[in-house]
């Protein structure tokens, strides 16, 4: 609601406004990009955390946990639960590193390979239903942008 001299709620308060608010801005775009996900990652039997490890995984494994966990943006503990699910339905394995043994290396099976491959057709199909939405050109314009965002840090 508008002050009385134009100015909303969040100006008065000195508040950045919350169509300008990054971590609102960046929730509400995840929840528009998984809800063309959910349904598919939901057919395939997947929660989208366990769907981004297996997908980070099949990509660069084998990883370690504390790698895996800074790749998918999931805190070790989720990781290491999603692991043990993933690991008991035969999705991925863990091999312990002969010379570190705290350490262990993450990969996916070949019926993980086998699921990301019957994916990937559906995936293509929802990429190219919201490039109907949002042109090619903006996604790559976005993507970098994000790409480039996610390289900044806090000193």
């Amino acid at each position: 609601m508008l002050g009385k001299n134009g100015t909303g709620k969040s100006e008065e308060l000195g508040l950045v406004p919350i169509r300008e608010t990054l971590p609102i801005l960046l929730v509400r775009a995840r929840e528009v990009l998984l809800s063309f996900w959910r349904d598919s990652l939901s057919d395939f039997g997947f929660t989208e955390q366990q769907w981004r490890v297996l997908r980070v995984t099949a990509e660069l494994g084998p990883l370690d946990i504390s790698r895996l966990s800074a790749e998918t943006a999931l805190h070790m503990p989720s990781v290491t639960r999603i692991l043990q699910a993933l690991e008991e339905r035969g999705y991925v394995t863990r091999r312990r590193d002969e010379k570190d043994s705290r350490r262990s290396w993450i990969d996916v099976t070949q019926k993980a390979r086998t699921v990301l491959s019957r994916a990937s057709a559906r995936s293509n199909e929802i990429y190219d239903e919201i490039n109907q939405k949002f042109d090619s050109r903006q996604m790559s314009e976005l993507i970098k942008l994000l790409d480039t965002f996610t390289k900044i840090k806090k000193d």
